[in-house]
């Protein structure tokens, strides 16, 4: 479909400041100075931006007991993060050069051992806390190379950086087109594994609580494991301080289905729900409250 000479002229503006911003961060700053410019630039302006009054409706409606100062304090780190993360999307090369990794401490290493010796395909899961992509470096610095799902921007050139900057951190990206999900399944069934994140709204989902809360979950992971016994391993990112990671990888998931194949999706799905609220509650400021993750968002 033709696309109007409007849109086509305000996408290639839009594409000229993300490209201006790209170079900026990565060939002109050093690196600890762009990461540190863009968590500024983020808190100073994120928490005036409009998005961020749903974060505010998000961690009251959570947290009912948490004051304003507290509130706005999470809004502020949230931001921070965020604007540190996109600084550190265009600066990959800072964590791993495909021979040395920088910056991230790994936990676990033992249970992605278990996944990447065993022989069968497998689904590192993790919500948006932190950085998640470390996870994605901190797997291929011991050599498991992951496949992760990944959305289009809607103008077209700045999908074209965008793929370019996840490529330097994922050896193989899916699209979320239409066909996204069964070329991901065809990866896991001949042996591939892929980095999941499974804390957005889906509306063809399931209603299960998150953060005591019902909120649309997918049911992809749950019904790979129960119908096809993929085994899921759940990892997380920690921001520490500036940018330094620690990056968890706990032991692979557990579950016995016992037989009611719909409570059997809830019942996993439910553990996986927790277990990710576990982590945004630890680390509040590095989660996106800016999604509408619940119906009432």
């Amino acid at each position: 479909m033709k696309v109007p000479l409007l849109k086509q002229i305000r996408h290639i503006f839009e594409a000229g400041a993300v490209w201006i911003a790209f170079i900026f961060f990565h060939y002109v700053l050093p690196f600890t100075t762009s990461v540190a410019f863009g968590g500024w630039i983020a808190r100073s302006l994120g928490p005036y931006y409009h998005l961020s009054n749903r974060a505010r409706r998000n961690l009251r409606k959570c947290f009912p007991e948490m004051s304003d100062a507290e509130v706005e304090k999470i809004v502020a780190e949230m931001w921070d993060n965020y604007g540190r993360l996109a600084a550190e999307y265009a600066n990959a090369d800072g964590f791993w050069d495909g021979k040395t990794l920088k910056n991230i401490e790994i936990r676990g290493i033992e249970n992605l051992k278990k996944i990447q010796d065993d022989g069968k395909p497998g689904i590192i899961f993790t919500g948006h806390i932190g950085n998640w992509q470390m996870i994605t470096l901190a797997a291929q610095s011991v050599g498991l190379d992951l496949t992760q799902m990944y959305r289009q921007a809607n103008n077209p050139y700045v999908d074209y950086l965008m793929l370019r900057c996840q490529k330097l951190a994922v050896k193989n990206v899916i699209t979320k087109k239409k066909s996204g999900p069964k070329d991901l399944l065809s990866l896991l069934k001949n042996g591939e594994h892929a980095l999941l994140l499974v804390d957005q709204k889906m509306g063809e989902g399931i209603a299960v609580p998150f953060l005591g809360r019902k909120a649309m979950t997918a049911k992809g992971v749950a019904r790979m494991y129960i119908n096809q016994g993929c085994p899921l391993l759940p990892a997380r990112a920690e921001r520490l301080h500036d940018s330094q990671f620690r990056v968890t990888f706990y032991p692979p998931i557990d579950f016995k289905p016992r037989g009611d194949h719909t409570q059997d999706m809830y019942d996993l799905l439910l553990h996986i729900n927790t277990m990710i609220g576990k982590w945004v509650m630890e680390r509040p400021g590095q989660w996106l409250w800016i999604h509408r993750r619940w119906n009432d968002s």
